[in-house]
């Protein structure tokens, strides 16, 4: 009996640590975003490029994530389908976030330019 348990244990652990493999980690390379005000062209250009490479980087994960749903969300409690949840929401959200500053610091470079 005691073989049997820690048989089930090791194959639910090995299990569990495959399928959040298959994604990866969410993205955690957020670029900065430099201050419009005071940027030059080539650091909007380049955190621009940077938050685009990003944006993709998340894309990718989170439409994995969504195929992945389809597998593991039936098994899961109602307490892990909210916390599945709310964290794709929160990586979605940071990322809207990062693209919301991005064009700020645009804007702010863009009326710098035109004060000179």
């Amino acid at each position: 009996m005691k073989n049997w348990i820690a048989t089930f244990v090791i194959a639910t652990a090995m299990s569990t640590s495959a399928l959040s493999a298959d994604c990866g980690e969410p993205p955690m390379d957020r670029p900065t975003i430099p201050d419009g005000a005071t940027a030059t062209q080539a650091s909007i250009r380049a955190a621009r490029d940077s938050v685009i490479a990003y944006s993709t980087k998340v894309d990718t994960y989170l439409q994995c994530m969504d195929r992945r749903a389809t597998n593991v969300v039936p098994y899961l409690t109602k307490d892990q389908k909210v916390r599945w949840d709310e964290d794709l929401a929160s990586i979605h959200e940071k990322r809207r976030d990062l693209q919301t500053k991005m064009n700020e610091a645009i804007r702010a470079y863009r009326n710098a330019i035109r004060k000179k």
